[in-house]
């Protein structure tokens, strides 16, 4: 060994140090925060788990969405059932049915190996930002641990978004679009992505995820039968799908407890799409998708600070625009565990979903420079040959 090595792996260990000491520091700081969650639901799997194995043993029975009988199926899971209706698609049931084959247990276990899997895709692929940083990011994400806590499946669709954005960014269009059709998993989350492949023109991006979800719907079809979307709505509008949950991350969370919550939540969401069409229309396309991402999860009805973990993409994406303070100051916050102090600690001074509309809120005034300078251009005359 050359004289100098001893030097070169001692300047690569001190660099490194700084990272293992803020990864462990955001991991102190999940397990004290919901370390209380451990026993109960993390370790006696009386989490949300109970739902997804609930479809993979009534996968392609008529029952799937029927009250009475994922009652019956729930009972005697874990060793103090919750009840959760099932509230994804039939393709979804099919592809977790493996699972029945386990003890609840087991399948548990095995179910969180899973997820853990995914999240080392995101990881390992999610373009544009050096692995360290996302290291960090995840480590002191607060929806990320919940993911694991509540048995959630949220990962898996961090890792469906993150193929397809690596594949998007190799060019390859239509690919990407195909596997982005997974993220229907939790569709009501990606409701506006329409709206990046419209302003955009991404029709390839679009052809693929059209083609996608058709194969996907004739899966579903071909599981549950013809009548599934009438079964699948009714259970939608029963009471227990979307509890009144003043936490939420999402319109719903922020203006549900105020009077007329539910034309406030109309005209908000109007405002919330105006301005991220806005975003996506004038904005370079890694902000657009941000955009997307953060009206989706703020329009979403239904979401939970597992959810929020479409949070660690717009951050990152955010933080990279060099050409922006205001998008790089609101990647911070968004990443910052002060974000989500709010799910877990009493009398913080700001409801957890005002962070989602922040991002957004910069995002919309970033932009609007960019127009007041793309239209004084029009107006300015061209330069004369030999004149400056």
């Amino acid at each position: 060994m050359g004289p100098g090595v001893p030097g070169i792996l001692g300047g690569v260990w001190r660099r490194r140090i700084p990272i293992v000491l803020a990864c462990l520091g955001g991991l102190a700081l999940n397990v004290y925060l919901w370390h209380p969650f451990f026993p109960f639901f993390f370790a006696r799997a009386n989490n949300d788990f109970a739902c997804t194995y609930t479809g993979a043993v009534l996968a392609g029975s008529p029952g799937l969405y029927d009250v009475a009988t994922v009652k019956r199926t729930q009972f005697p899971l874990g060793d103090s059932p919750q009840f959760m209706m099932y509230q994804r698609f039939p393709y979804y049931a099919a592809l977790v049915s493996p699972l029945r084959r386990l003890p609840y247990r087991s399948a548990y276990w095995v179910w969180q190996a899973i997820s853990f899997a995914a999240f080392l895709v995101f990881l390992a692929f999610w373009p544009g930002q050096p692995r360290w940083v996302r290291l960090i990011a995840c480590c002191w994400s607060l929806p990320l641990a919940n993911c694991f806590v509540m048995g959630q499946d949220v990962t898996l669709v961090l890792a469906a978004l993150t193929i397809s954005m690596a594949l998007f960014f190799r060019g390859r269009h239509f690919a990407a679009g195909c596997v982005l059709a997974l993220c229907s998993i939790k569709l009501h989350l990606f409701l506006t992505l329409p709206l990046l492949i419209l302003t955009r023109r991404l029709w390839r991006f679009g052809a693929g995820a059209v083609t996608g979800g058709v194969v996907l719907l004739a899966a579903s079809f071909a599981v549950q039968g013809w009548r599934w979307p009438i079964d699948y709505l009714h259970m939608l509008r029963l009471p227990t799908s979307t509890p009144s949950y003043g936490l939420m991350p999402n319109l719903n969370g922020l203006l549900s407890g105020y009077p007329h919550g539910s034309g406030l939540m109309a005209a908000a969401a109007g405002a919330v799409l105006l301005a991220a069409t806005f975003v996506m229309w004038r904005a370079k396309f890694t902000v657009g998708l941000a955009a997307a991402l953060l009206s989706g999860l703020l329009i979403s009805y239904h979401a939970f600070i597992a959810d929020a973990i479409l949070l660690l993409p717009v951050g990152l994406m955010l933080m990279r625009d060099k050409a922006s303070r205001a998008h790089r100051a609101a990647g911070l916050v968004v990443l910052s565990p002060l974000s989500f102090l709010g799910f877990r600690l009493e009398h913080v001074p700001y409801p957890p979903a005002a962070i989602v509309l922040l991002p957004l809120a910069a995002m919309t005034a970033a932009a609007i420079p960019a127009i007041r300078q793309s239209s004084l251009r029009r107006r300015l005359p061209a330069a004369e040959p030999g004149r400056t």
